[in-house]
């Protein structure tokens, strides 16, 4: 008669169940934990992706009135077609640097934002490289959500990339 010896490896199949039941559950609280993280910053940058195509319609349109100006501006417009009207971007210019906040009332957004163009502008005959909120650029913009809108447009007769940044402060 033969005696069997119990094996000490079937034994230890309670603590290894144990260990991987904690591994589970400690990567289903973090997936959770995530995803509760993630969805409140897609939906911001969902806002701000609404609210910088927004802004991008109205820069590219007439703008209201059509010949519009600080006094009595409804809606901020630069362009014609796709072509940039150099009067009224001087006027978006001039207005964004005296009243900044009113731009943002116009544009009907609690974003900040930036334009630029891909080549320089010329205001008042000087250069000028963003319009926008005072002391930013892209260079400086510290936020955890950003987002960035291109459009093709014509400036001086010459193709050019319109950009416009928009962020929450």
């Amino acid at each position: 008669m033969q005696k069997k010896i119990k094996s000490k490896k079937s034994q230890a199949w309670g603590i290894d169940l144990t260990i991987g039941f904690t591994i589970f559950f400690a990567g289903v609280v973090l997936l959770y934990l995530y995803s509760v993280n993630s969805s409140s910053e897609t939906e911001a940058t969902e806002q701000l992706n609404y609210d910088g195509n927004i802004i991008a319609e109205s820069l590219l349109s007439a703008g209201s009135p059509d010949d519009w100006n600080s006094g009595n501006v409804n809606k901020i417009g630069i362009a014609y077609a796709n072509i940039i009207n150099e009067t009224k971007l001087e006027r978006f210019y001039s207005l964004a640097n005296s009243d900044y906040q009113k731009t943002k009332e116009l544009f009907n957004t609690r974003y900040d934002y930036l334009f630029s163009l891909s080549v320089n502008m010329t205001i008042n005959s000087q250069v000028t490289e963003q319009i926008g909120k005072p002391g930013a650029s892209p260079e400086n913009i510290n936020t955890k959500n950003l987002v960035k809108i291109t459009r093709f447009v014509f400036y001086k007769n010459k193709p050019s990339t319109m950009y416009l940044y928009v962020w929450e402060t």
